[in-house]
């Protein structure tokens, strides 16, 4: 348990860092993020100021993945030939735009490909809670995409449509939960992804 918090205290403080960084213009939205400068400003270590960021983004993604597997759970219902026709739209665009390199409206079209079953729900809690946590994990930074690791994110993107087209709202839950927003499924390109944008020195 104290682990937990202390790996929280140091992720809150991170971000706030980074924050206010960003709100005095000395920080952009896709900078790559200098773990030792940070460590020396904070007076901590490395090493568990980079494990408390990655316990961080699994914290995120068991959040995300079981809200989105009990949105889709419990909207399936409501989910109509119009909805799967739309994420099929923004997920064959996400694949062209990942096979060109083009990674620039990556961030906003996989949101966009989310929000279309989540927007059906009228739980305006529950969304109001997953869309900061989401912002987080993209926040900083964004510059160093792994084609392989997206394109395989857009294959799950097809399984999950598959079951929604077969009504199967709980076969389509557990994609989510168990597979795009696993952090155990996903943690090889997790740890790729983010301890490569992070300068050490």
């Amino acid at each position: 348990m104290d682990g937990e918090l202390k790996f929280a205290s140091l992720s809150e403080q991170v971000y706030g860092y980074l924050r206010q960084q960003m709100n005095y213009g000395d920080l952009l939205p896709g900078s790559t993020i200098n773990i030792g400068e940070i460590a020396r400003q904070r007076g901590i270590s490395k090493t568990p100021l980079r494990d408390a960021l990655i316990q961080d983004v699994k914290n995120a993604y068991d959040s995300i993945g079981l809200i989105e597997a009990f949105i889709v759970t419990e909207c399936i219902d409501k989910i109509e030939s119009s909805h799967i026709q739309r994420l099929e739209e923004l997920n064959k665009k996400m694949i062209s735009d990942i096979n060109k390199n083009d990674f620039s409206q990556l961030f906003t079209t996989n949101l966009q490909f989310h929000n279309v079953y989540l927007d059906v729900s009228e739980n305006e809690p529950l969304k109001k809670f997953i869309l900061p946590i989401k912002h987080r994990l993209y926040d900083f930074p964004r510059q160093n995409y792994i084609k392989e690791w997206e394109l395989r994110n857009c294959e799950e993107h097809n399984i999950f449509i598959n079951h929604l087209q077969q009504g199967s709202g709980e076969e389509a839950a557990k994609v989510l939960k168990d597979i795009h927003w696993s952090f155990d499924y996903q943690k090889e390109f997790i740890y790729t992804f983010y301890e490569g944008q992070y300068e050490s020195d």
